[in-house]
């Protein structure tokens, strides 16, 4: 994979300096079941040549939570330790996904769901986070890190992604308490192309393009309306999709970071190649972001 070209926000101060340079690491899907091990040390290896002080992860930590036993959701967490214990030099900040969840879907995970680490509770606890949504400063800007996955009342086995009203409330009077440029990261889009490339085929009869509310956040329009309406979020970070893009609305640019997985740790002509995305902030609110190969190869 060749690197993908530099997307700059727009700036007109010739003298600006950079203030953080960051990596977006999403869809690490760590299991012992395939080459993990390797293919994250070569991330971390490959990132941190490039000089990063902080990696933003963005969810899909584990290779699967939602619908897994608890044995196998052991390994997974427990090399997931192992690997950033070894590997990585630089403070992480975590989102969590779906498949971060554990035991959603009772049936499969053999849950009662009145477990005290069901749902969210396991990977805050393994992560020693104190809630599923969050914001921080670092070097002159804000970041915001959301929690997308709620599940689907007509399935168990199923989830929708959108912001619950706590945290929408949460959103809004956080936006509204800084001044600082914004980074938001978010596990499932909230605005990406890449939805219609996952959408199949339209049904001409009912002239529609059915995207699901796995795929894309449900409430998109509301949400971006708040980052257009406090007008300091600059840059929204997102995974899921295991493919790239980035397009711009109202000034916010929104990017989906592909995988650094790739199509799961195994050659897949659907998804892309393992990636990673090297972001610079800068002291007057623009950015430059680059999607990069993380220099792994299934082999």
């Amino acid at each position: 994979m060749r690197e993908a070209p530099t997307a700059q926000s727009n700036s007109t101060n010739a003298a600006r300096a950079r203030t953080l340079r960051f990596a977006h690491f999403t869809d690490l899907h760590i299991t012992p079941d395939r080459p993990s091990e390797p293919g994250m040390k070569q991330a971390f290896e490959t990132a941190q040549a490039d000089g990063i002080e902080m990696i933003l992860t963005g969810g899909d930590l584990i290779m699967d939570g939602f619908a897994t036993r608890r044995a196998q959701v052991d390994r997974e967490w427990a090399l997931l330790h192992k690997i950033f214990q070894e590997h990585c030099r630089v403070p992480v900040e975590h989102c969590l996904g779906n498949h971060d969840i554990f035991g959603f879907c009772r049936s499969k995970a053999e849950l009662k769901g009145d477990e005290p680490d069901y749902g969210y509770g396991r990977s805050l606890g393994e992560l020693k986070l104190g809630a599923r949504w969050r914001s921080f400063d670092r070097n002159g800007w804000h970041f915001i890190v959301l929690s997308s996955v709620e599940p689907d009342p007509d399935n168990e086995c199923a989830y929708l992604a959108y912001l619950n009203d706590e945290q929408r409330a949460w959103l809004e009077a956080d936006l509204a308490a800084t001044k600082l440029p914004t980074v938001v990261v978010s596990h499932v889009p909230i605005i990406t192309v890449t939805a219609t490339i996952r959408a199949g085929e339209s049904e001409r009869k009912k002239k529609e393009t059915v995207i699901a509310g796995s795929q894309v956040h449900l409430d998109a329009a509301p949400v971006h309306g708040i980052f257009r309406r406090t007008g300091n979020v600059k840059l929204v970070l997102s995974g899921h999709m295991h493919l790239v893009d980035r397009c711009e609305a109202d000034g916010v640019t929104y990017c989906c970071s592909g995988a650094v997985c790739g199509g799961w740790w195994k050659p897949h002509k659907t998804y892309c190649e393992p990636t990673y995305a090297l972001i610079d902030l800068f002291n007057d609110g623009s950015f430059d972001y680059r999607v990069k190969p993380t220099g792994w190869t299934n082999p």
